[in-house]
């Protein structure tokens, strides 16, 4: 078959199914229960559909000039170390209830998820639990973008300590490097996913990965071997094995890590 076919099968494909909140394969921000799910994603969808466009963007970028030192280490250990920074994010419009997934990148409390997690929900009904059950509230929102579906926000701690907060990856990752997810999907909390960074989208907006992204996973971290965020998880068609993830480099990072 020719090229240009997979890229018409493909536009279609996202077309059809890669929409936020309205699409049963997927993840973005499960609903609490099964029936909820249905109807919503036939009623209520909270986002227009936005393609992740097939462009060439094999090509790597200037990277930049901030290097870790960080040395790759064992799933197992990197999984245990980070996922007390991993949380449960549940919101309500006041009728529905949702869930998303959200992470810390700082000590004092600041941490990321998708936009769409909360939009359309009543500020002060969410709820962020933590890996082991305690019940947090937001304190601020510091940056947020519809358009590029992300937020920052600071969360009232109270005395939940953040030992070991996400640190950011400063270089983009390689296509075919291996990469895994923390998440709440359906909320199975803390649950674990591995793949490899399988492309780039969108101009680089979006990197596309084998790691599997499911219904309640939006909003948490993409990770690469050293322990480091390379991306957001946004969206998931598990049965063609396309999930995608916010390029943590477009949300220049550094200007929230001293708050």
């Amino acid at each position: 078959m020719s090229k240009w076919f997979y890229k018409i099968l493909f536009f279609f494909s996202v077309m059809s199914f890669l929409s936020f909140y309205g699409c049963s394969g997927c993840s973005q921000s499960g609903i609490r229960n099964e029936q909820q799910e249905k109807n919503f994603s036939r009623n209520n969808p909270k986002r227009n559909v936005r393609s992740v466009r097939n462009t060439n963007d094999s090509e790597p970028k200037k990277r930049n000039s901030i290097q870790s030192n960080n040395k790759v280490l064992p799933l197992n250990v990197l999984y245990n170390k980070y996922k007390s920074s991993v949380f449960i994010i549940y919101t309500s419009d006041g009728v529905d209830g949702y869930q998303g997934t959200g992470f810390f990148i700082s000590k004092s409390g600041v941490a990321i998820s998708n936009y769409h997690v909360f939009k359309g929900t009543s500020q002060g009904l969410e709820v962020i639990e933590t890996y082991n059950g305690k019940k947090l509230k937001i304190e601020k929102v510091l940056s947020k973008s519809d358009e590029d579906d992300y937020i920052i926000f600071k969360v009232k701690l109270s005395d939940f300590n953040i030992s070991n907060p996400i640190p950011i990856s400063f270089i983009e990752p390689d296509i075919g490097e291996d990469v895994f997810a923390i998440g709440n999907p359906r909320g199975l909390a803390s649950t674990l996913s591995k793949g490899i960074i399988s492309g780039f989208r969108d101009k680089r907006q979006y990197i596309q990965t084998t790691t599997e992204i499911t219904h309640g996973s939006s909003g948490g971290p993409l990770l690469n071997m050293k322990g480091e965020v390379v991306g957001i998880t946004t969206a998931g068609l598990g049965e063609a094995n396309l999930n995608f993830a916010l390029n943590i480099q477009k949300l220049e990072l550094n200007r929230f890590l001293n708050n």
